[in-house]
């Protein structure tokens, strides 16, 4: 699909054995970062990532090396990508720098916690805020209540307020080790360290004490841990006003699954909106018949899949599930077959359909595997790591619409328009293009909505054999058309512009509002043009902001002072009417689409 915009009932339906349940969202991926040179920085390339991506808001934090041997934890907001801390910092409380971060970053707002590994076997959890990092715990660091040291942890979870982790501490007796384990929770502004329950603490109405502990995460108040008893049996528990009460254990209910109870519970997370009191969870039997995924939701318990439930499209079940996601009610999961081949699924409100899977192409490259982190989700979509089939990764951001949105125009552009025809001409197979400087095709928009969309599909486009003078006009929504350029300071003047030409290195994105604005010159690629391939040129505006996309390569736009609320009232394709100028010729333009969503 080379990162197009997906119209998911169409793309399943031209894949069968990815058919959905029901209703389905207008799908997007976003290319976040990959080994191109145009997310090259501090140390050159990108040239692996090493763990899935948290997200925050609109920011997406990752760790990855670069092509120098840097390794660092980047943080991608908008376009911008920024490094944090890297292997050339020092560690804090310890000795030399450090050499790996290990599982996914947790980065909420400017904050940053994460787990980081030096020499001599160093590790510890560390806070970054304000270009500083700080110690939390490390190996030096006592085991709440006892004398013991903390010999290992698992990855730290924070909500901007609270880190919660699981550490353990090795005590060898006489010939054997015993293992101590904790689930912990530290509070950022008075750097208080606290036990969320460890194994001096009881399982809540049992005489047993807790074991193993699985995972632990955080949403304000209430603290979730998924752990085991002395005798392995799992539950899921929340601490809250000090409290600990099971919430799932091995005697609660399975739904839908007659005389069948919990087993193997793990993957706990919240909700990452922070708005409700809902989580999603995973099971693993030791036998596999009881392997699922289940979401508590506004006070139901719910089954997501299980290895009962079909995957799309009917041919094989369910066998495994991993790494699910939870924003409001929403869920994402990671569900395989039993040949191990892995799909990102999305569950809303009872229906359940694939997000990404082997058969669709990102980039034009053939995805092997995924990889979420636990906060991968949010409000308009999911961040998640790809291992493709060449051996390459990339983090990516699938954007999800649930309102498909009313087509306020569409033109295929196959022999005729709908638009006013001003020289040019159409081509066979479908498509328009300019054959003189001035050539161009304009439209009339209907009432436009303060959140739209424009899409056009380019052919035979290689702008660097195309062009003809500094500046050629492209392609333009306006809410005004006149002839003078210098008219920029009527409210009617909104514009967006997409410009090539001999003076810019690939592109020039302009954005108006009420005259005033922003432009870049964007690079989105760091190669030549393929004439044989279709683009998807595409503009949304919402919110007074406005995102440029070329397939998944994305250039946004934010903060427009000085208009909430965007009117374009025309489109045109080739030559400006706003300026005398150039037409690009060779391009083929065709299925022009702007779409409403209010």
């Amino acid at each position: 699909m080379f990162g197009k915009t997906l119209f998911l009932v169409l793309m399943l339906a031209w894949h069968p054995a990815f058919a959905a349940e029901g209703p389905v969202p207008v799908i997007n991926f976003e290319l976040i970062a990959d080994a191109s040179t145009i997310f090259s920085g501090e140390g050159g390339k990108f040239k692996e990532f090493a763990t899935a991506p948290v997200v925050d808001g609109d920011a997406i934090f990752f760790s990855a090396t670069r092509d120098n041997g840097l390794t660092g934890i980047f943080k991608s907001r908008l376009g911008n990508i920024d490094m944090l801390v890297s292997s050339l910092d020092d560690i804090p409380g310890g000795v030399g720098k450090f050499i790996s971060f290990e599982g996914a970053p947790m980065g909420v707002g400017d904050q940053l916690v994460f787990r980081g590994v030096g020499t001599d076997h160093q590790q510890g959890i560390y806070h970054y805020a304000a270009g500083k990092i700080s110690k939390i715990v490390d190996l030096n660091t006592l085991m709440p209540h006892s004398e013991i040291r903390f010999t290992a942890f698992k990855r730290p979870v924070f909500d901007g307020r609270t880190v919660v982790f699981v550490g353990r501490g090795d005590v060898k007796e006489k010939k054997e080790t015993h293992q101590y384990q904790g689930a912990y929770q530290y509070d950022i502004q008075t750097g208080q360290l606290s036990v969320v329950a460890d194994w001096t603490t009881k399982i809540p109405h049992q005489l047993r004490y807790f074991g193993a502990m699985d995972d632990v995460t955080v949403s304000h108040d209430r603290v979730l841990l998924t752990a085991s008893d002395q005798l392995g049996k799992t539950g899921i528990y929340v601490k809250q006003s000090g409290a600990i009460l099971p919430l799932i254990d091995a005697s609660t209910p399975i739904p839908d699954a007659p005389n069948a109870t919990f087993q193997g519970l793990n993957d706990g997370t919240v909700d990452r909106s922070y708005a409700t009191q809902n989580y999603a969870f995973k099971t693993a039997s030791k036998d596999n018949t009881l392997n699922g995924m289940y979401a508590w939701i506004d006070s139901k318990l719910y089954t997501l899949a299980d290895n009962k439930a079909e995957m799309a499209g009917g041919s094989v079940n369910f066998s495994s599930f991993s790494k699910p996601n939870i924003f409001k009610d929403r869920v994402f999961f990671i569900g395989k077959n039993t040949q191990g081949h892995a799909s990102i699924y999305a569950w809303k409100k009872g229906s359940r359909f694939p997000i990404v899977h082997p058969e669709i192409k990102l980039s034009g490259k053939t995805p092997k595997s995924f990889n979420l982190s636990l906060e991968s989700a949010t409000s308009d979509g999911l961040a998640f790591q790809v291992a493709f089939e060449d051996g390459s990764s990339a983090i990516y951001k699938a954007h999800l619409r649930d309102q498909v949105g009313k087509v306020v125009l569409s033109d295929s552009l196959h022999g005729n328009s709908q638009g006013q025809v001003q020289g040019g001409q159409f081509v066979d197979g479908g498509g328009w293009t300019l054959l003189n400087d001035n050539d161009r095709i304009v439209w009339k928009i209907p009432p436009m909505s303060s959140h739209g969309l424009l899409e056009v599909d380019i052919r035979n486009f290689d702008p660097r054999t195309q062009l003809t003078a500094n500046k050629n006009i492209f392609l333009g929504l306006w809410g005004n058309l006149f002839n003078n350029h210098e008219r920029m300071n009527l409210p009617e003047t909104d514009n967006w512009e997409l410009r090539v030409g001999k003076a810019h290195a690939q592109f020039k994105i302009e954005y108006h509002a009420r005259g005033f604005g922003k432009a870049k010159e964007w690079v989105p690629f760091d190669g030549p043009f393929d004439p044989q391939h279709t683009y998807r040129f595409r503009v949304e505006w919402h919110d007074g902001k406005v995102t440029t996309w070329i397939d998944d390569k994305v250039l946004h736009f934010e903060g427009l002072q000085y208009e909430p609320v965007d009117k374009f009232n025309y489109l045109h394709i080739g030559t400006s009417s706003h300026f005398g100028g150039a037409g690009t010729r060779g391009p083929v333009y065709s299925n022009v689409r702007i779409v409403s969503f209010d």
